[in-house]
């Protein structure tokens, strides 16, 4: 008899074959970061810190500033779109579906709020507005809670990427011109990134503690 968790991953990989693919390749990138290999280590930096990371890291190696943030969007969007068909294939889980389950009715009243007035357009902005502001895991979060269409979810996942991009490219530029110590200007964004990591973890505590 065939278990629960291989059946999920079968049917997973029958349904998404080249994004399981493009998993395994990610986990197999983060894995080398550990072992300290540069391209990794830019990876991992990316999805833990953003363009802020990727920015100080790219800098140490060598990559001008708008070719660590124009790769840091492909990053994050795969990595978005992934987390977020794993989500729901995990629904299928025995296991897993009545926490889900309770997640989605614990936030119940807000979602149906925002679909009742922004519709399908307005989230997509809602979710752009959220990726730019905190981060690519918390739309991924927002896109489950709200049962939002992956295209609407990758549009505004796309757009938040593309405005914190160029803020973030312009926001270096801008230090180095006012700062032109590289050093202390890198030292500024990592202050700056530690600060929205922060601001996540506070993020996440409060959606995840009892009302």
């Amino acid at each position: 008899m065939v278990s629960p968790e291989i059946e999920l991953l079968r049917r997973f990989l029958d349904a998404h074959p080249l994004l399981s693919i493009g998993i395994v390749f990610l986990i197999g990138v983060i894995f080398g970061g550990l072992l300290r290999a540069w391209r990794s280590q830019f990876v991992l930096l990316s999805l833990l810190g953003g363009f802020g990371l990727a920015i100080v890291h790219g800098a140490t190696i060598g990559l001008p500033a708008y070719v660590s943030v124009a790769l840091v969007v492909p990053i994050l969007a795969f990595a978005t779109y992934a987390t977020l068909s794993v989500l729901r294939s995990v629904e299928q889980y025995s296991r897993a579906a009545p926490y889900l389950m309770r997640l989605k009715r614990k936030y119940l009243p807000i979602s149906s709020y925002l679909l009742a007035r922004a519709g399908p357009i307005g989230i997509t902005d809602v979710l752009a507005f959220s990726t730019f502001l905190i981060g690519w895991w918390v739309t991924v979060m927002m896109a489950y809670l709200l049962n939002a269409r992956v295209s609407s979810t990758m549009k505004g996942t796309g757009v938040g990427l593309g405005v914190g991009a160029f803020v973030f490219w312009a926001s270096y530029q801008g230090l180095l011109r006012w700062i032109p110590n590289p050093i202390t200007a890198l030292t500024l964004i990592v202050f700056f990134a530690i600060g929205r990591l922060m601001l996540q973890k506070a993020e996440h505590e409060a959606q995840t503690s009892p009302i």
